[in-house]
């Protein structure tokens, strides 16, 4: 007989989910593992860089200059870039209007070996924007947004298709599906009632596949073939909750969401693969597209402001990098500052917590990317211009 000791013991190792009625079948479902994880190795992009990062001029009269305008992706499993916008050469005209377009704008794109960290190579390509970066990637294949104008390369870096969206009087955000195949564009801002255009595209073809307009309302996240959004923001009175639909089919609500007043806690939904998504909130909640709850993980709450739920490609895997605010916070790193703390790992089936792990090395603060290799072992880390690359482990 075993005894209740041991009973509790081995809870302490493996828990018991039960389904179905009493005395039915049950799944065993592993602990999560719990380690610590530095970085492997960590290079200084600036030399490559070779200027200033740029960012986006906001205001009228008083100008700001926003922070830099970056971008990290992995391109294959062994191969990483990442993109900054500088300016070569001098300005010839001092006139704001005429600014940009006589400064020589580039965005920079650095590749890197993902196992070692040399730099591989560099590129600069001409942008009449500076908000330009490149926005998904799919086996080597990866698509630059410069402005309203999208370039598809090949994996080899040749140039095979342009695309202009439409002129509009807001800029184009974009969201790409986990497998980097389609490409989501907005134009309009976020919590938006009146309804703005959207545009998907076909990212392998670049294609536009289909347009209309419709309401923004809160966060988006999509896959393959259907989009996910929040129904309000912190700054609107609604009924809080996700609504799902795919691209000829009408919105449909799955579930409630809690109501919260900051930007950093709203629930933001991420697909990690083309039924289920993961609503990063107060607490994490992964939900199919049904609407069954899959687990609620409470461990932390909001992730990293910068990049909440990091989907491998191949949709074995995906990453939850979790942060701390330090210091006192009236509203989004203002009065204080985002520090890495833990990553979260869920493997396939995504029934639980897979891994945990404390983060070691130099502190990684502010506002920071994150991208993960498409068979989901390592995580690549952009702060500032300093990139590093953690090795993760072996799916479960």
């Amino acid at each position: 007989m075993v005894s209740l000791t041991s009973l509790m013991a081995s809870c302490a190792i493996v828990c018991f989910l039960t389904s179905g009625s009493a005395g039915g079948p049950q799944n065993v479902v592993a602990a999560p593992k719990y380690g610590k994880v530095g970085p492997k190795w960590r290079v200084d992009l600036r030399p490559a860089i070779g200027s200033l990062p740029l960012g986006r001029v906001v205001g009228h009269g008083h100008e700001t200059q926003g922070r830099p305008v970056s971008s990290l992706w992995f391109l294959d499993d062994n191969r990483i870039v990442a993109t900054f916008v500088i300016r070569e050469g001098k300005p010839s005209l001092s006139s704001r209007e005429a600014l940009d377009a006589s400064s020589a704008l580039r965005l920079r794109a650095i590749f890197l070996d993902a196992a070692s960290g040399q730099i591989t190579g560099t590129l600069s390509w001409p942008t009449s924007s500076r908000f330009a970066r490149i926005i998904a990637t799919h086996e080597g294949r990866f698509v630059t947004q410069t402005g309203s104008g999208l370039t598809l390369y090949s994996a080899d870096l040749t140039e095979v298709r342009k695309l202009a969206l439409p002129a509009t009087e807001a800029s184009w955000t974009s969201h790409s599906s986990p497998t980097g195949k389609n490409i989501l564009f907005l134009s309009g801002g976020l919590g938006t009632i009146s309804p703005v255009p959207w545009v998907w595209v076909d990212a392998d073809k670049l294609q536009v596949v289909l347009s209309w307009e419709d309401a923004r309302t809160g966060w988006i996240g999509i896959s393959d073939d259907k989009i996910a959004m929040t129904t309000c923001t912190w700054f609107h009175e609604c009924e809080p909750g996700l609504r799902v639909r795919g691209l000829a089919t009408p919105w449909k609500t799955i579930v409630p969401t809690l109501p919260t007043y900051e930007p950093r806690t709203t629930p933001r939904p991420q697909f990690v693969n083309d039924d289920r998504l993961l609503l990063l909130g107060p607490h994490a909640e992964l939900v199919r597209t049904d609407g069954t709850v899959v687990f609620v993980e409470k461990q932390f709450s909001g992730g990293c402001w910068s990049d909440g739920v990091l989907p491998s490609a191949v949709g074995s895997r995906f990453v939850v990098p979790a942060c701390k605010l330090k210091g006192k916070v009236s509203a989004l790193d203002v009065g204080g500052s985002q520090l890495l703390q833990r990553i979260f790992l869920y493997d396939v089936p995504f029934d639980r917590t897979s891994f945990v792990l404390d983060v070691e090395g130099p502190a990684v603060k502010g506002l920071t990317q994150f991208a993960v290799s498409p068979d989901g072992t390592r995580l690549a880390i952009l702060n500032d211009e300093a990139l590093e690359v953690l090795q993760l482990p072996p799916l479960k």
